[in-house]
């Protein structure tokens, strides 16, 4: 089997990158190695109220779970609101919303093949063969541009040398209950807590309507199991925003890179661009990785799009996804021109919530940085 452009991941960036180039006349194979799109969740399915008018992507009911009108940081018995703009959003249901977004790329021109999983690739003179395991009767697929949409792990760029393992503290490992709470309260509002609990990362309440997604997400180094343990049962203030009669309907984990965008030079090579977690598109400080990773999408079928057109691929030519990406809404403002920048206010927060810290410092950040959003 050939094709123009092989996309692999059905997750929002290569459903995304999927969905552009194919838009562009572009012939795309987007594959997914899992038989249902959306599943298994690894993630706290929380977006902000931007992500519609940055990714073009209409807002549909059907994977709207909560409208988040703003967020509630927690400090042991310190409680902080941030109500402006870029703290508000959306809780969605991933198991539908990733659906949503493969079906848009299929509506575009794409092939979707699910059950069908990407296990080796070889370069040729001017293409990637890369070997599939899946339930139909070909082995192989030959694909000018491989977009790799797999992850944080990233076989794809890893196969191709231009993707080197994270290192520990660039990654938060997470572990999240869904559970279904018939009396939560306060389920407009992000609620976030800090604590010597939580070390390197933080743990959430995201609502969607009676359910939620509680979860931690901290260094690699520390048992995350345990530290859910600690919020759940006693961490102050938790049980009265759960309710009573809470129970498990789910339990999730992963891993979330969460240093930013990896360099140009790790993001492509000849026919090769990474995208989403594979590239690192995750916001450093709030771990919100759906947005920057869909648009990172857009970027790279814009990108394979214009590669394809003037019939060359080589690395030069893909370093071009880097322009594309940067000069879109979101990842050029709230994203953040200086990833520096995030990085420092990222270190910041954790530094500031800590028992070291005194209260009037963490209530003069929170003021400066609600001011500043």
């Amino acid at each position: 089997m050939k094709c123009d452009v092989l996309v692999v991941g059905a997750g929002p960036a290569g459903s995304m990158a999927a969905k552009t180039a194919a838009e562009k006349g572009v012939d795309v194979i987007l594959i997914e190695r899992n038989k249902e799109i959306g599943y298994p969740v690894r993630c706290a399915e929380g977006i902000n109220k931007f992500l519609f008018q940055d990714t073009g992507i209409n807002k549909d009911d059907s994977f709207i779970q909560q409208k988040i009108d703003g967020t509630k940081i927690y400090f042991y018995d310190e409680i902080y609101e941030l109500n402006s703009d870029q703290w508000k959003g959306f809780t969605v249901d991933r198991t539908i919303f990733d659906k949503y977004l493969a079906k848009l790329a299929e509506n575009a021109g794409a092939k979707l093949l699910c059950e069908t999983k990407a296990v080796g690739m070889k370069k040729e003179v001017n293409s990637w063969d890369i070997k599939v395991d899946t339930k139909n009767d070909f082995k192989k697929i030959s694909a000018k541009i491989v977009i790799g949409a797999d992850g944080y792990e990233s076989n794809v760029g890893r196969w191709v040398g231009i993707k080197n393992p994270w290192k520990d503290y660039e990654v938060c490992k997470c572990y999240e209950l869904f559970l279904k709470c018939p009396n939560i309260s306060e389920n407009d509002k992000f609620h976030i807590a800090f604590g010597e609990e939580f070390s390197g990362g933080y743990a959430w309440i995201f609502p969607k309507k009676k359910k939620a997604n509680v979860g931690v997400g901290i260094s690699k180094k520390n048992n995350a199991i345990d530290a859910l343990e600690y919020f759940i049962n006693k961490y102050p203030g938790i049980q009265k925003i759960l309710g009573d009669n809470f129970s498990t309907i789910e339990r999730r984990g992963g891993g979330i890179p969460m240093n930013g965008p990896i360099k140009i030079d790790e993001l492509v090579t000849d026919g090769i661009l990474l995208v989403g977690d594979a590239g690192g598109m995750v916001d450093p400080i709030t771990g919100e990785g759906i947005t920057p990773s869909m648009i990172s999408g857009i970027s790279a079928g814009e990108t394979a799009f214009e590669c394809i057109e003037k019939q060359t691929w080589k690395k030069t030519d893909l370093k071009n996804y880097y322009k594309n990406l940067t000069n879109k809404p979101y990842m050029n403002t709230t994203f953040g021109e200086n990833m520096d920048a995030l990085k420092n206010m990222k270190n910041t927060f954790n530094s500031l919530f800590s028992k070291k810290t005194s209260k009037d410092k963490r209530k003069e950040f929170i003021s400066m940085i609600e001011e500043l959003t």
